[in-house]
């Protein structure tokens, strides 16, 4: 879970938190040519890759073993394709990657990762991005990279396609106009149909599935050579996809029916008015930040509400090759609890992540890396039992990396996850090691 890769001094986040240890970005050597291939094989050790309790609840109010234990391989090859002329700059990667527990007789994890990105400039005065992300994992930090929906591993073949397009025009000298959208549709292979699950709770179908739509419109100031000012709107539409329950009337209840609430209950329009700022402190210090409000309506549950809105970071190259970034951001998100029977729906959690990488170049052939976040959340709705409780997700990765040619690195890694939360056989802790060989052409 949320693993990076560090290789010839780029730290990889987020979207590249997978099991495929691969950077998405460029290198010199990526760029020196049209195509380039990569692959790894790597041995770990994980002490809880179900990512459970200790002690879960069995039959007849017993408890029985939770979190197991393996060894494991992870075998991850992958391509990428780069291609530039003076205004148009086109990128493509595929990654795949089988992770194989010897736990159980040998369950496996398969993840696919396909980035796509065009980049385009119609003159000096008007330009235009346009980008695909298709994913299928398991992995919570590669469904949702950033801030995270739900923190547990889903099994199965779940999806997340995220596509967006990007548009910016030079009005005047002084200010710029961008226009935005983005679209990412969410569909876990895990679903109920009309069935009551034996264990009372929703399958992740019913939690996450979902299309997310957001438009966004900023004017931007250059206030100063090292200074711009950011006043912009952005519009977010969440829309629920399964036909299935997520809270049930009674327990034992098969249908919907009368104080039953579907998945859509959750559809929700989110409107963020911010402020903000991009600026050069520095030739290696640079920061950016939007800050506002954002207010939502539930409009199937009949109620809204209005929070504040913050995304923030800053980066510093501190040496050659050798870097670090701290952020923040505060925002509503999905969440993979729903509630109890009988009651009212958790709508969703409003989070705050914060998070600081570094990526250091010891010597011109060893790098090491560092990526810490945390996830403060709390939920929405879910009457007393959920409503204001509390969920804190803690992640720790680090990677050393010693290139001894320029196609073939060594690497060693650890990662650390700890799911802290006020719900009942929930948390958990996580810990990782692996050591393995990339080679590069």
């Amino acid at each position: 879970m949320n693993r990076i890769y560090i290789s010839a001094g780029l730290l990889a986040l987020g979207a590249t938190a997978a099991y495929a240890q691969y950077s998405p970005g460029l290198t010199p050597m990526d760029t020196s040519k049209p195509w380039s291939l990569s692959a790894s094989v790597r041995g770990f050790y994980d002490d809880n890759y179900l990512t459970l309790p200790k002690t879960i609840p069995g039959p007849n109010g017993t408890f029985v073993q939770g979190a197991r234990d393996t060894f494991g391989t992870d075998v991850s090859p992958s391509v990428s394709y780069y291609h530039s002329t003076s205004d148009t700059i086109l990128s493509a990667s595929y990654v795949y990657d089988l992770r194989y527990y010897q736990d159980h007789g040998g369950t496996t994890d398969q993840t696919h990762q396909f980035v796509s990105k065009m980049e385009h400039e119609f003159s000096e005065r008007y330009k235009m991005s346009l980008a695909e992300t298709f994913v299928v994992a398991q992995d919570p930090g590669v469904l949702s990279p950033g801030v995270i929906s739900g923190p547990l591993r889903v099994e199965g073949s779940n999806i997340r396609n995220t596509a967006g397009a990007d548009f910016t025009a030079q009005l005047t000298k002084l200010f710029d106009l961008h226009l935005g959208y983005g679209n990412t549709y969410y569909s876990y292979q895990g679903n109920g149909g009309d069935e009551y699950p034996a264990n009372n709770y929703p399958s992740y179908s019913a939690l996450l599935d979902r299309m997310d739509q957001t438009g966004t419109v900023d004017l931007r100031w250059k206030a100063l050579p090292s200074t711009t000012g950011v006043l912009g709107y952005q519009f977010e539409d969440v829309d629920y996809t399964s036909p299935e329950d997520i809270i049930y009337a009674t327990s034992g209840n098969k249908f919907s029916g009368h104080g039953s609430y579907a998945s859509s209950i959750r559809d929700s329009e989110s409107h963020f008015v911010y402020v903000g700022a991009d600026q050069s402190f520095a030739q290696n210090l640079n920061g950016s930040i939007r800050a506002g409000g954002e207010y939502l309506d539930y409009y199937k549950y009949g109620t809204d509400e209005l929070s504040p809105y913050v995304d923030a970071s800053l980066s510093y190259q501190y040496m050659p090759q050798s870097t670090a970034q701290l952020g923040v951001k505060h925002i509503h998100n999905s969440t993979d609890v729903a509630g109890t029977v009988g009651t009212t729906p958790v709508l969703d959690e409003e989070s705050t992540v914060v998070y600081l990488s570094v990526n250091h170049r010891v010597t011109s052939r060893f790098t090491v890396g560092a990526l810490g976040q945390i996830q403060y959340s709390t939920f929405n709705g879910g009457g007393d039992t959920y409503d204001g409780r509390e969920e804190n997700f803690y992640t720790l990765n680090l990677n050393m990396a010693y290139h001894f040619t320029p196609w073939l690195t060594g690497e060693a890694g650890y990662t650390y996850n700890k799911l802290n939360t006020e719900i009942a056989d929930r948390g958990y802790t996580q810990n990782d090691v692996y050591i393995g060989v990339r080679a590069n052409y």
